[in-house]
């Protein structure tokens, strides 16, 4: 992580020596200092604001050197914690000091060497990293699809040199600008190399012979494309992927599989993202109220895109809700995604229409509280849903592939994310506080996510204009 800088505090103890201060970025003009518990003469602070180790060999030279290691520890244990925070917002000095905490306590453990997996072995290595960590579900879905990808990678680099081989202890920038560069590209490669898509197919969804039968069916964005061929994957997609590999590279050096981190010299893009895009409850109720009986499915799934309006849980919540979460005239949850950070349950009242939905679907033999189709089959119908309605309006959105605004039809955008987008943007905008939204939506106290709600509609500007008259 860039901008990490030392400092010396101004008090001493009782030897003459001052704690070393790390200040540390973690979001857009916010640092936070943390004390290290590592204590240095003065004399022995350089003007680079590092630790100076005297030439002399001799027990202060010794000790010098244990301190400067324990600090790039204690460096790379607190920025795989600020990368792995899913909220920003909660990091301040008593989080940073739990995490120094940690890593004293953690440091002190004995570590059993038989249970070490061979560095040598990349991918067992990588398990290991899975295995040993704590992740959410969802995190190790992310994970998992980034081990795919880095298998596919090796097997293509292979096919030009047979005895290649991702070694944790061997990668450098370059490397990671070739792995960029075959996230941005995996469709390509897909049409070239056929029988690496077979071995490691992009989706485990795809059964592994599919791939050379090339059956055309529809993708996220409603167009035909064969089974199994990888999606056009945007900047922000190849930034999270990446910044997974990050995670997993801090800890492997953290751990000793490693001593140089790639990472440092190479600069991974920034996330963008344009305003949250969603549809007013006129438009929803549009949707709802437009007769789509002619076809079965695709009414079904109008129905199930504004119950999940009304509710404002993410899709994988929502796929997994039964008859269980129904608790009185509201639905109680808990968020998978912040499951494993904290134990909130979510209680969102129902309203007029979500129960006459979720009564019209009532099957008691069914597991799930609606019919759901597959995640990717679900979008495709929202798309078809919005056309159909007539919600058509032209939008502004940002391509990821380009960076550039363009404006598209909103139903080629629509996705079940909308749904959720529809359900805190219509609140925010009436209400204008994000913590009681929040306590709808499951985002976390001071979420950053509630800035990019904050300018969104036309009506909440006008309001303000207003109060100049």
């Amino acid at each position: 992580m860039a901008k990490t800088t030392y400092s010396l505090a101004k008090s001493k103890n009782n030897l003459g020596e001052a704690q070393i201060i790390i200040r540390m970025y973690v979001r857009m003009g916010y640092f936070v200092r943390i004390k290290s518990n590592i204590w240095v003469d003065e004399k022995r602070w350089g003007k680079k604001n590092n630790i100076t180790i005297p030439t002399i060999p001799g027990e202060e030279q010794t000790a010098l050197l244990n301190k400067k290691e324990l600090l790039r520890q204690i460096t790379l244990y607190v920025e795989e914690a600020i990368l792995n925070a899913d909220d920003k917002n909660i990091i301040d000095k008593i989080w940073a000091e739990k995490i120094v905490a940690r890593f004293y306590k953690k440091s002190k453990e004995p570590k059993n060497k038989s249970e070490k997996t061979p560095a040598d072995n990349f991918f067992s290595l990588f398990d290991g990293y899975i295995k040993k960590r704590k992740f959410s579900e969802a995190r190790i879905k992310h994970l998992s699809v980034l081990r795919r990808c880095l298998q596919r990678f090796e097997m293509y680099k292979q096919l030009g040199n047979r005895r290649y081989k991702l070694d944790i202890a061997k990668l450098t920038h370059e490397d990671l600008s070739e792995i960029e560069h075959f996230l941005f590209h995996e469709r390509e490669f897909f049409l070239q190399y056929p029988q690496i898509y077979e071995a490691v197919p992009y989706s485990l969804k795809v059964p592994k012979k599919s791939v050379r039968k090339v059956k055309p069916y529809l993708d996220a964005t409603g167009n035909p494309r064969p089974k199994g061929m990888p999606v056009v994957r945007g900047q922000n997609t190849v930034t999270d992927i990446m910044t997974r590999f990050r995670s997993f590279m801090i800890w492997a050096i953290e751990e000793g599989y490693a001593q140089k981190n790639p990472f440092k010299e190479y600069r991974i893009n920034e996330s963008v993202y344009g305003k949250p895009i969603y549809i007013s409850v006129a438009e929803r109720k549009k949707i709802h109220e437009t007769d789509m009986s002619d076809d079965p499915v695709l009414e079904q799934q109008k129905n199930v895109f504004v119950l999940q309006s009304l509710i404002g849980c993410r899709v994988g919540d929502y796929y997994n809700m039964t008859y269980d979460n129904l608790i009185g005239n509201a639905i109680e949850y808990i968020p998978s995604k912040t499951r494993n950070d904290r134990v909130n349950t979510i209680r969102v009242p129902l309203t007029e229409t979500a129960l006459e939905i979720i009564n019209r679907y009532r099957n008691l033999e069914r597991k799930t509280i609606m019919p759901f189709v597959a995640q990717q089959t679900y979008n495709v119908y929202i798309k078809k849903v919005f056309l159909r309605a007539g919600i058509t309006r032209t939008v502004t959105v940002i391509n990821q592939q380009t960076r550039q605004e363009e404006q598209r039809p909103i139903y080629e955008i629509a996705s079940s994310h909308m749904a959720r987008r529809t359900f805190i943007g219509n609140i925010y905008k009436n209400v204008k506080d994000p913590n009681l939204v929040g306590a709808l939506s499951g985002h976390k106290e001071g979420s950053k996510a509630f800035a990019r709600y904050r300018d969104i509609d036309e009506d909440m500007k006008k309001e303000l204009v207003n109060m100049l008259e």
